[in-house]
């Protein structure tokens, strides 16, 4: 979600231009500084209280995450002095911190509104840019209508709503379309031509061609030729240019939406980070390894999609297969001009709370939902069914799976029988069943996917490379234990 946004960047204090200057100074891991105090305004209930808390914990989380992520030179006192008008969203800014600058690098003035009948969850934007150093001032918009008629306390809506803040303020710190000309290179001068327009699908493309996104997108697609990194297109002016594209490189932290299933913090986001020329350095140890579209070629970004690979689809016959990362049943959409796997909101195979985990599937499929659990497609089914045209068509199921160390082995099972998997695309059968169960397309990219972190991080962290990192309050590999019990 975007907000059209009135302010303006300006120039920092004439020392901060000279580049010998932010040489000699000393680079540290960013600090982001927030207010909550709007919260304040709403009405004291339970409810209330422990919205104010959620959305605090996000924000704290979201802080580490970055905090990890980049090492900046720290900008001086004056610069970090709020200079624009007297607000920052819905937030009247503090007179002291108008006169005293704030001692981090970025400061975040977190924010509510009550918008029932939009559905976005939070939006985000800078309030404060100086030219060639990048943003100092912020705003964190939640929005309660829609976050009271969720269950953020349950874990899995945490880890979406930590997903949309991470997001969030990836586009102040430069993700956005209308600020890619204010990027700069390592001598503090504006990129030459950063982007370029393409007609891709009919649709007129904004492509990126900054050095560290075009070095990365050419080697991941396997494409030398590639002229730019496609951005996603939208009506909404605002938002634009703002995203990369899910036909491109699907379940991305900065998609368009949030990701079905988990998302992936890629190298395609530390890269652009890099690129805006506003960090010293970007962790490179946080990114976490894709695979949809990977080594698929020049055809996948600008071409048709029409080919017969693992990351399109067809809507006549491909409905109810796996997506793409095998996390559950999906169905064929048409994304950016191209027909692509997505998840079933209720489909996915972690989640014992499906309405699709039914005493009938568990029975007659042999299936098995859970946190060990992926889906496969197939047409298994017990021998005392009576097949027909419905229960005979391929379609995914949950089965219960695991990989070995090697990642070349993967083990099925159906009940208490298991087959293993030895090459790709086998087809196993099941003693009592009739039909069979597909081995993936590629075991070794399977057995190499994401996985998810146990129990969610518990609501109290976010899960990076298969790993929960706690609030501090909280420890254990799932952020379950409270410190202070």
């Amino acid at each position: 979600m975007k907000k059209k946004y009135k302010y303006e960047s300006i120039p920092p204090d004439l020392e901060s231009l000279d580049i010998r200057h932010l040489q000699n100074k000393t680079p540290r891991n960013m600090l982001i500084s927030y207010d909550i105090d709007h919260f304040k305004t709403l009405e004291k209930n339970a409810q209330n209280k422990m919205l104010t808390a959620v959305c605090e914990k996000t924000i704290q989380l979201a802080i580490d995450f970055f905090s990890r992520l980049i090492k900046i030179i720290p900008k001086s006192e004056p610069n970090m002095r709020y200079k624009q008008s007297h607000k920052c969203g819905e937030v009247t800014v503090p007179q002291k911190d108008i006169i005293q600058g704030k001692r981090s690098d970025l400061h975040i003035y977190v924010q509510y509104k009550i918008e029932p009948e939009e559905e976005y969850q939070a939006y985000a934007g800078w309030c404060q840019f100086l030219d060639v150093l990048g943003p100092t001032h912020g705003q964190v918009v939640f929005n309660l209508g829609q976050l009271k008629s969720q269950n953020i306390s349950n874990p899995i809506e945490f880890e979406d709503l930590m997903e949309i803040v991470i997001h969030e303020i990836i586009h102040i710190l430069g993700f956005m379309g209308t600020d890619i000309p204010k990027w700069v290179n390592k001598q503090k001068i504006h990129h030459r031509d950063p982007t370029i327009q393409k007609q891709i699908r009919g649709i007129n493309t904004l492509l990126i061609k900054t050095p560290n996104v075009l070095e990365h997108a050419r080697k991941y697609f396997g494409c030398p030729t590639l002229i730019g990194m496609p951005l996603e297109y939208s009506d909404d002016k605002q938002s634009t240019n703002s995203h990369w594209r899910n036909s491109d490189i699907q379940n991305e932290y900065m998609n368009t939406f949030v990701s079905p299933t988990q998302a992936y913090f890629s190298a395609f986001t530390t890269n652009l980070l890099r690129d805006t020329g506003f960090y010293f350095e970007i962790n490179a140890s946080m990114e976490e390894q894709t695979f949809f579209g990977q080594g698929a070629g020049c055809d996948h970004v600008l071409g048709k999609c029409d080919k017969p690979t693992n990351e399109y689809c067809n809507p006549q016959t491909d409905n109810d297969l796996c997506d793409y990362y095998h996390h559950g049943q999906s169905a064929c959409y048409q994304e950016s001009g191209c027909n692509v796997l997505v998840n079933y909101s209720n489909g996915n195979c972690w989640d014992t709370n499906s309405n699709q985990n039914t005493i009938e599937v568990q029975q007659n499929k042999g299936a098995k939902f859970g946190f060990n659990s992926r889906c496969f497609n197939g047409n298994l089914l017990v021998k005392s069914s009576k097949p027909n045209k419905q229960n005979q068509k391929i379609e995914g199921n949950c089965y219960e799976y695991e990989c070995d160390s090697k990642r070349q082995q993967l083990t099925i099972w159906v009940g208490k029988i298991k087959k293993v998997c030895k090459n790709n695309l086998d087809k196993l059968e099941f003693e009592g069943y009739q039909g069979y169960i597909q081995c993936p397309k590629n075991i070794s990219e399977f057995c190499s996917f994401k996985k998810l972190c146990p129990g969610f991080c518990s609501g109290n962290g976010y899960c990076l490379k298969n790993t929960c990192n706690c609030a501090d309050e909280y420890a254990g590999n799932d952020c379950s234990i409270e410190k202070n019990r």
